[in-house]
């Protein structure tokens, strides 16, 4: 950051941190003890795709990556969305080894030079249930942030604020938390269950 920033207020992003989605399992045992939410077993990871060949081959690098053990889950890349961003949906029964699968996949894509086409990773939680509803809980971690936040819709382009600060507060000790609420965005029609 140089003087001219410093004087106008301006400040460099912080970094993205891969290693903050280790705290995801700390975190899976908070929310457990205090809102009675597991996870769903899907992660995705958001992005907006480059164009050309060079994107398909690394696509298909992570997918075989990913599908080498397929007893710990499986792997796709959706469609573009309605804004051109495609979604890499993991699913595992395992919390921990979907953590460390969805952290392979951001390396994977930030190893060949689409970090800065990341957008994010959502992890689905949902209350305690058997068999496992569909996930009415998201932990984003925001990657050019380095940093999470709740997301909780709760109908059609709506949201639970107040569920939304309660996790968030909960929490808190196990990940890096957004503290800009203007950053907690809403996205709508996730494809992670």
């Amino acid at each position: 950051m140089g003087l001219l920033d410093a004087l106008l207020g301006r400040s460099k992003p912080a970094a993205a941190n891969l290693d903050h989605l280790f705290g995801l399992p700390g975190a899976r045992i908070t929310l457990d003890a205090a809102e009675s939410l597991m996870p769903t077993g899907q992660a995705g990871i958001c992005f907006k795709p480059a164009v050309g060949q060079a994107f398909d081959k690394t696509a298909t690098e992570f997918e075989d990556l990913l599908s080498l053990d397929t007893s710990e889950g499986s792997a796709r890349v959706s469609d573009a969305d309605e804004y051109g961003y495609r979604w890499v949906v993991v699913t595992g029964t395992d919390f921990d080894a979907l953590v460390t699968r969805v952290h392979l996949v951001n390396a994977t894509l930030k190893d060949h030079g689409y970090d800065s086409q990341l957008l994010c990773s959502a992890f689905g939680f949902a209350p305690k249930e058997t068999p496992p509803p569909p996930a009415t809980t998201y932990l984003v971690y925001l990657y050019k942030r380095g940093t999470f936040y709740p997301f909780v819709p709760s109908g059609p382009e709506r949201r639970d604020n107040e569920a939304e600060l309660r996790i968030s507060a909960a929490v808190t000790e196990d990940l890096a938390i957004e503290k800009d609420l203007d950053q907690w965005f809403p996205i709508w029609g996730l494809p992670v269950h």
